[in-house]
């Protein structure tokens, strides 16, 4: 595993810094969020996580297909630039929660009558965080995978061999 260049921190940062965006996305898109719902609802609080597994699971393809498309452009997926997305990703899914719950404690007052004041807007299955890196991993395995799988023929590498591919 090489870190040359300061690109692995890159890979991190962006993956983890996009958890923000995602956590802000989550308070405005699901229910007892910023647009609709009653946070005292506890029917909505299914949805509520399962919006944020959804962004979750769009964030860890998003993140393996900008790091497969690298890869392409260098021959392979970097192991380093692999563990930077994944520990990045694991990061940006603990911050994307954060976030949607800082965003519900500071916009929403919860009633008088609440029993516990975690109901305004949090997370219940906690589980949901390990999302965004499984989705990236699996993504990054079954290119891999297929990418190995797919060998071409000898007549076409001789084909091939002699042309430049941009």
């Amino acid at each position: 595993m090489t870190f040359v260049g300061g690109a692995w921190l890159r890979w991190f940062a962006f993956s983890a810094l996009a958890g923000i965006g995602l956590g802000a996305l989550w308070w405005l898109a699901a229910p007892g969020g910023a647009v609709y719902g009653d946070v005292r609802d506890y029917n909505t609080w299914l949805g509520r996580d399962l919006v944020l597994g959804v962004l979750a699971v769009a964030g860890g393809l998003a993140s393996a297909c900008l790091l497969v498309g690298a890869g392409r452009r260098r021959g392979a997926v970097s192991t380093a630039h692999f563990a930077a997305v994944i520990l990045g990703a694991l990061l940006g899914s603990v911050l994307a929660w954060r976030t949607g719950v800082f965003a519900g404690d500071l916009f929403h007052v919860p009633p008088a009558n609440m029993a516990s004041p975690s109901m305004v807007f949090s997370l219940r299955v906690p589980s949901i965080l390990l999302l965004w890196p499984l989705a990236c991993a699996a993504t990054v395995f079954v290119w891999t995978t297929v990418n190995y799988a797919i060998v071409p023929s000898p007549q076409e590498a001789r084909a091939t061999a002699g042309k430049l591919e941009l």
